[in-house]
């Protein structure tokens, strides 16, 4: 996996450049704002004001709302440039055959791009009450992490079980932050708890 300023820079190159002066310089100023933002999440301001972004992208705080219509749209644009970064990473043929090993590799992955997206999840987390968008993104995330999990589980369990819900836990970002920033884990020793929690939890399950 390539680091998040890589992946990053390389989703946000792949815009395509507008054709026509104006356009472009418009272009260029919301992308000046996303990365503001972008730039304060990552130097750790999880929740910055809209005055704090227009101050780090070098712009007006009316030029932020001539072209973002209010935060939760820079949210919107930041969303994007974070998916087209880390959906191939995500959507990756898994390399093992059977499902514990599938799990596994999941929960490498998992770890992986909770490494490089922490800013950007505790600044969510950070925001999301003040954030429809944010809010309804968290459940679409947490929908579509569960899906995933449920096409590797065999059907006993899934996460509308016990034993799933409980692989669920362990797999996630909450449980991957108390590892790794609570418990100052080393990145390679949080996946290797997270491992181990996982594979209790199919030992009990199957005993």
């Amino acid at each position: 996996m390539r680091p998040t300023k890589t992946a990053i820079s390389d989703a946000l190159k792949a815009e395509a450049p507008a054709s026509d002066g104006r356009r472009a310089r418009s272009q260029a100023s919301r992308s000046k704002i996303v990365e503001a933002l972008m730039e304060l999440i990552v130097s750790g301001h999880s929740n910055p004001s809209t005055a704090n972004i227009a101050k780090q992208a070098g712009v007006g705080l009316r030029s932020v709302f001539r072209h973002f219509d209010d935060k939760d749209a820079i949210y919107r644009e930041v969303d994007a440039i974070l998916v087209r970064a880390y959906q191939p990473v995500i959507e990756a043929p898994f390399q093992s055959e059977d499902w514990q090993s599938r799990l596994m590799e999941m929960v490498e992955r998992r770890c992986q791009i909770s490494e490089e997206l922490a800013p950007y999840r505790i600044s969510s987390a950070a925001a999301r009450e003040r954030s429809a968008f944010l809010k309804e993104n968290y459940q679409q995330l947490h929908n579509r992490e569960k899906s995933r999990l449920n096409a590797v589980l065999p059907s006993h369990m899934q996460t509308g079980t016990p034993v799933g819900r409980a692989i669920l836990v362990a797999m996630s970002f909450d449980t991957w932050r108390l590892l790794r920033l609570d418990e100052h884990l080393s990145a390679d020793e949080t996946v290797t708890a997270v491992k181990r929690l996982v594979s209790d939890i199919i030992d009990r399950a199957e005993v």
